[in-house]
């Protein structure tokens, strides 16, 4: 999605999911809160040279908390050597007695942020007029895939690091790590969504992230799944096959399929034909439900069945055929 900037409103409403991050040695960092009493942020933000810094604290709006070493889970878990901290560059910080103070959580988006969309960082720097450490947005624009990371462009000040970045309707796309350069206006990088949802993990539905469905297979997919049951191997079996799926269908003869010799070609022809017809998603379950009696104990079937599934959105089995004449699937 491109277009406009993240308005006053819902900026000043996601700053109260947003923490600063500080250890003895002083501000380190922003991050924000996902889940009751947990907190995400960069991991080069929580480490240093001998592991997670000394004196760790999180600050929130409701009060300061301190956080033991045991109570961080960093990606990777010790300093690099390099420059910049190796992907995914994330830490969860678990903070109980925030929990109970019943503080907002960051919303998370649906999907990916798009090249050319407006992401805000709202976070924490010493970069603004007031003295301190204070609550700062800024607005960076994304440029696409940099390695494992995003691009973007826009002055990234120190601070940001571990910020959330949510795009004009206030939904979390990821989280920032970084700039080009802290003295020039080259742009910077942040961790995407997806990596974020495979860091938090089994932490999935209590922090609102879910998984992007997986999309609907193509033709290619699906005949991939057919040529690794052996019974499709026959041409005599796929005719058999059509037989069937005819009977499924309520038709009075098989499921008409222009013949081929080739078991490949064939197949494509199968799946091609399942989809232009007038009921594709009965047609696919057809297919399934035929194959799965003529070869009822072969373990590729499942692979079939998820693929079927994904592509009626459904199960891949019952439901009323598409000319009410009915059927045996789904028994």
């Amino acid at each position: 999605m491109t277009g406009p900037h993240l308005d006053r409103a819902r900026a000043e409403a996601l700053h109260r999911c947003a923490v600063r991050i500080e250890a003895a040695s002083g501000f380190r960092g922003s991050g924000f809160l996902v889940a009751p009493g947990l907190a995400v942020t960069c991991a080069h933000v929580v480490l240093d040279r001998r592991g997670v810094a000394e004196g760790l604290v999180v600050r929130h709006e409701s009060s300061t908390y301190p956080v033991l070493p045991e109570a961080v889970r960093a990606e990777p878990d010790t300093a690099g050597d390099g420059r910049f901290e190796a992907f995914p560059d994330l830490a969860l910080l678990d903070v109980p007695a925030v929990a109970g103070t019943g503080h907002p959580v960051a919303p998370p988006a649906g999907d990916e942020a798009e090249p050319g969309t407006w992401l805000t960082a709202l976070g924490y720097s010493e970069a603004t007029p007031s003295p301190g450490v204070n609550a700062d947005t800024v607005a960076l624009q994304v440029v696409g895939r940099s390695g494992e990371f995003v691009g973007v462009s826009g002055f990234v000040q120190p601070g940001f690091s571990g910020s959330m970045l949510v795009g004009p309707d206030g939904l979390v796309r990821g989280v920032l790590k970084g700039s080009r350069s802290y003295k020039q206006d080259l742009g910077g990088w942040y961790v995407p969504r997806a990596a974020l949802i495979a860091f938090l993990g089994p932490l999935l539905p209590a922090a609102g992230f879910e998984p992007a469905p997986e999309p609907p297979p193509g033709d290619a997919d699906l005949v991939a799944a057919l040529m690794a049951v052996p019974y499709t191997a026959r041409a005599d079996g796929r005719f058999d096959l059509l037989e069937r799926m005819g009977e499924h269908l309520g038709l009075p003869h098989s499921f008409e399929v222009e013949e081929r010799s080739d078991r490949r070609d064939h197949l494509f022809r199968i799946v091609r034909r399942c989809r232009s017809h007038r009921d594709a998603s009965a047609a696919l379950c057809a297919l399934y439900t035929a194959l799965e009696e003529l070869a009822p104990y072969d373990g590729a079937l499942d692979r079939v069945r998820s693929l079927v599934e994904r592509a009626t959105g459904g199960a891949a089995t019952g439901g009323p055929v598409a000319d009410g004449r009915g059927s045996r699937y789904g028994r």
